[in-house]
């Protein structure tokens, strides 16, 4: 067996293992972690305002805060707004002199990657004391799912982006088989461009209100008889000062793509419709500043990142069209058979060292992706994002096979492409429908699922710690110690956990489970918010001995 083909197999796994490796973290959507007044706290006297915190910053448009009273009457003194000199919270005043009683507070935001968050909670006016303003909050989220005008719409502006790039790269970088060559683009190719400039063009038209009508919660119908919220979409909104960068990129393009065939000088040609390749790569990079790289805590390495995956799957896609549909009838070949039959498949060598850099940039940047919205095995298989990004390594790993094949036939100098070409495409095409519907979804950080991990002593004492279900509010923790031949640790006086929020300074509390119990030691407690969280576990021993290891998890808002 060619050795290649025998290698390949390990190559496919590596890049599968990588392309899931899930064992970082990162933030999901904006979440509170605290408020003034808090969750059901009971206050003596009557609050001035409302204060919320989030973990990240906020859209500066499509807010909002109302207090309502028991009979539900606003009791807002203002509109909500963010804090001068503040990105991640909200504040809004309230009436003076509140009576006593129950009150409501509805709000809601966009977080930084575009996402609309929206949750209550209540607090009273009354006699008594109160909690901390710490307290998990009802918090609701943007569906799991997006809708399909939001899938459609974002696979259209994908697609069509990725089909541009391709056929102009394949155009400019492959297609010449003589060294400097500088030859007339087909009708064929012409044509096919300004298809997928009409699809651009439209598709991402709708996309400023599609984005508008979800921030601001008024579906298509809102926009379309509220045009003003249009305008602060473009005004506020990274969205929007993105939205315009693209526009006029893409305004640039279609001038660039009218103005190329009339130009007579060949090399003048060429200087134009390299720079609008480049023009349509820079569409590509300005997508990258919208979505979950923007609530990235590295955001530059984050943008890098999805660039990267994008621009390398693009464009090879965008050339997988190309060969499918203008290569075998390409004019610029050679006419004789024998010719044009090398002139062919050096086309297809030659992509074979390009694809080879495309696949390693997936790889890299998939790995971080993984890294960053996945935190465990158990979200990756439990939550929708998970399943969504398993069917698009799926297609991945097909369209490596099919990769593999074709370059197989094109270094033996075998018959054309053919169908090949054609699933692999296809693969192609479905997979960019996922990104799309990833781009619009809730990342798998909102879901890691319950924590089972263990810590080896050094006396090899063996420590387990379990904590389900491991979201914001009531979890149940259980610890168990046992020794190297995994029998139960008996004369444990007292295990104390003590909890330390890594992601901003909450202060510690502790979780003391009493001794005398040989299997394990379980409690239930408070955890007061999503994010990474580190446990200090203190074994007291009835010879008081102290034992004691750290252990770092992630913890869920849903």
């Amino acid at each position: 067996m060619n050795k290649k083909l025998r290698i390949l197999p390990a190559w496919l796994t590596v890049i599968l293992i990588g392309l899931l490796l899930v064992p970082g973290f990162a933030s999901a959507h904006a979440y509170i972690v605290k408020s003034m007044p808090g969750e059901n706290e009971m206050l003596a006297q009557a609050p001035a305002k409302v204060v919320i915190d989030f973990n990240e910053p906020l859209q500066k448009a499509f807010h909002s805060i109302i207090v309502t009273d028991s009979s539900g009457k606003k009791v807002n003194l203002s509109e909500s707004r963010i804090p001068e000199g503040e990105s991640s919270a909200l504040e809004a005043d309230l009436q003076p002199d509140l009576p006593q009683g129950v009150y409501a507070v509805q709000w809601k935001a966009v977080s930084a990657d575009g996402h609309p968050v929206e949750g209550t909670f209540s607090f009273q006016i009354g006699e008594g004391g109160g909690s901390t303003g710490n307290a998990a909050h009802s918090v609701v989220t943007a569906p799991d799912w997006p809708g399909t005008d939001q899938v459609i719409i974002r696979w259209l502006i994908y697609t069509s982006l990725a089909f541009l790039a391709g056929i102009y790269f394949f155009q400019l970088y492959l297609l010449p088989v003589g060294a400097g060559s500088r030859l007339e683009w087909s009708g064929r190719s012409t044509r096919l461009i300004w298809i997928n400039i009409a699809v651009l063009a439209a598709s991402f038209l709708l996309s400023l209100p599609l984005q508008t009508g979800i921030d601001a919660g008024v579906g298509w119908r809102g926009v379309w008889s509220d045009p003003s919220l249009l305008l602060k979409m473009l005004r506020i909104t990274s969205f929007g000062e993105v939205w315009l960068v693209q526009l006029l990129l893409l305004v640039v393009v279609i001038a660039l793509a009218a103005a190329a065939p009339r130009i007579k000088d060949q090399d003048q040609a060429y200087i134009t419709r390299t720079v609008t390749f480049l023009l349509l790569m820079s569409m590509l990079l300005a997508k990258s500043f919208t979505g979950h790289p923007a609530a990235s805590e590295s955001k530059a390495l984050a943008i890098t990142m999805d660039f990267l995956h994008l621009g390398a799957a693009s464009l090879w896609l965008g050339c997988l069209l190309a060969f499918a549909v203008l290569l075998p009838k390409e004019a610029s070949l050679p006419a004789d058979t024998e010719n044009r039959k090398k002139g062919y498949f050096a086309v297809i060598r030659r992509f074979s060292l390009w694809g080879t850099g495309f696949v390693v940039l997936i790889l890299i940047s998939g790995i971080y992706a993984s890294l960053q919205y996945v935190p465990t095995w158990y979200s990756l298989f439990h939550t929708s994002y998970g399943k969504v990004l398993l069917a698009k390594c799926a297609l991945l790993l097909i369209m490596l096979l099919c990769a593999a094949w074709n370059m197989l036939r094109g270094r033996r100098e075998q018959r054309s492409l053919g169908a090949g070409v054609w699933l692999e495409l296809t693969a192609g095409v479905l997979a960019l429908m996922l990104a799309a519907a990833l781009t619009n979804m809730p990342t798998a950080m909102s879901s890691p699922g319950p924590v089972h991990m263990q810590q080896k002593l050094e006396n090899q004492n063996l420590v387990t710690l379990d904590i389900t279900p491991n979201t914001t509010g009531v979890n149940e923790f259980e610890v168990k110690v046992q020794d190297s031949k995994g029998q139960p640790v008996k004369g444990i006086q007292q295990i104390k956990l003590t909890l330390t929020c890594l992601d901003m300074d909450m202060g510690k509390y502790e979780i003391v489970m009493p001794g005398g119990k040989a299997e394990g030691y379980k409690a239930e407690d408070l955890i007061s918010m999503a994010g990474k969280w580190n446990v200090h576990v203190h074994v007291l021993t009835d010879k008081l001995e102290t034992w004691d290891t750290d252990m770092v998890i992630h913890v869920g808002n849903h």
